[in-house]
Order: structure tokens, then sequence, then C-alpha cells
């Protein structure tokens, strides 16, 4: 009996922390767009949206195993948190421009530490 409990334990936590990808999607591409400062972000950006409902769900792990860590990220009231990566350059960038509204992806996380929302600002 004790083999069967270990084993659906193991289980269990394997499942939870199982690897997130999208097919097409060029990690490191993204990630070595720190702040949007290169503009690739923004090339797929429309993969990201385009698999929308596969982020849905997801934990903060999971999340950052696909995008990295995010360029800002804010804690709002009854533990919800927001992850925000820049699509154009931001104000670390040589090429930033003051005047300009930058594009973003926010990923809305609920107080559960999923993903409750996915939201492109442009």
């Amino acid at each position: 009996m004790t083999k069967y409990i270990s084993f659906f334990i193991i289980l269990t936590l394997s499942s939870c922390s199982s690897s997130l990808t999208i097919d097409g999607f060029d990690k490191e591409t993204w990630t070595n767009d720190k702040d949007g400062c290169l503009g690739n972000r923004k090339k797929l950006i429309a993969l990201v949206m385009n698999h929308k409902e596969t982020l849905l769900g997801k934990d903060q792990d999971q999340i950052k195993s696909l995008l990295g860590r995010p360029d800002m990220h804010e804690i709002y009231r009854r533990a919800q948190r927001f992850y925000i990566y820049s699509l154009d350059p931001g104000s670390s960038c040589a090429n930033y421009v003051a005047d300009k509204t930058a594009a973003n992806l926010t990923l809305r996380f609920n107080a559960l530490g999923r993903v409750h929302e996915v939201i492109y600002y442009e």
C-alpha cells in the first residue's frame, strides 16, 4: 500500500511541474530581448497570442520556463500578481523613445498563482 501512495505522490508532483512549450516559439530569441530592446519579441507576439489558451491556468514557474523572468512584475490586492514583458524598447534601452507608447504582454495571475488573463497592449 505504501508503494502505491508513494507512486501517486511522485506522479502528482511531476505533473505539476511539466514544461510549457509552444510549437514554433523561439524561447532563446524571446529571453535574449530583455526589455524589448532588440524588437524581436514583437515578431513572436502573434504566435504567443495564438496560443493564449495554452498559457491560461499555468503557474508562475511554467511561465518563467517559457518566457523567462518578466521585465516588470506587480503585486496587486488579494495576492494577484502581474508579469509584464516589454515588446518595444523600454527606458533601459539605447533606442528608447520617451513619447511613444510601448507595447507589452501582461499575464495576470490569480491568488492561486495561475494565469487568469493574457493581455497584449499595443
